[in-house]
């Protein structure tokens, strides 16, 4: 294999990312980049050698054209003993769980391999500094997100669930809100939203949460005490 000549390496905060340079059509690369047959590999050497996220793409490569490696280090350069794995061919995946950790163990890696929830929705809640919509424009400094829901559980108390691409940027938004938090009050608190939550993407009511016009308005203030902007 020609490692550099299929792929790109790079580094983003912890973030240690090889890509595929193939040229992917928009709505491939547009569901893949949202999670789609995204694997979750554990069990990683807790060292620093680059060598390891290369090897783990050029093992995984046997069963598949690899998109992406997401692997995940410390400030020091230090593996945390954990990766993303897409294939290109998203149905892979399956195969994959099964395959992989008998590819890895042969070559001396006990990596564990399962299918990635892929979690990409954070819940900002006890934040009392701001409203619902200076929480949006404050919000937007911090750090890009795809949608805000809000939740009205009791008069003018708020909770806040944050929407992005994939779990990575969710990740790093995390980490950013939590830097930043006590500008919303002293109680505040983001954390996690499970995908099995009432108030998940998937388990949002197609009833509820209205979306706001351009003036920040709710089309029926009657309707329902939740909103997306």
């Amino acid at each position: 294999m020609d490692f550099e000549y299929q792929y790109r390496m790079s580094q983003c905060n912890g973030t240690l990312k090889i890509e595929t340079r193939n040229f992917l059509v928009r709505d491939l690369r547009a569901c893949l980049e949202s999670g789609e047959g995204e694997l979750f590999l554990s069990h990683i050497p807790r060292k620093s050698d680059v060598n390891i996220p290369r090897r783990i793409v050029e093992l995984a490569s046997t069963l598949g054209d690899i998109y992406a490696l997401r692997y995940k280090i410390d400030f020091s350069g230090i593996c945390r003993g954990f990766a993303y794995l897409q294939y290109i061919d998203a149905s892979r995946m399956k195969m994959a769980v099964k395959c992989l950790p008998k590819i890895f163990k042969a070559a001396n890696l006990r990596i564990a391999v399962k299918k990635s929830n892929n979690t990409r929705e954070l819940l900002l809640r006890q934040a009392q500094m701001f409203s619902p919509v200076q929480m949006y424009l404050e919000m937007q400094k911090v750090c890009q997100f795809s949608y805000l829901r809000v939740y009205e559980h009791r008069p003018r108390e708020f909770l806040y669930v944050f929407g992005y691409i994939n779990n990575d940027q969710a990740a790093n938004a995390h980490q950013s809100i939590r830097a930043v938090i006590r500008m919303f009050g002293s109680h505040a608190h983001v954390a996690w939203l499970h995908p099995t939550s009432w108030m998940s993407e998937k388990n949002c009511r197609s009833r509820c949460c209205q979306k706001l016009d351009k003036n920040f308005n709710l089309p029926d203030p009657s309707k329902c005490n939740c909103f997306k902007f």
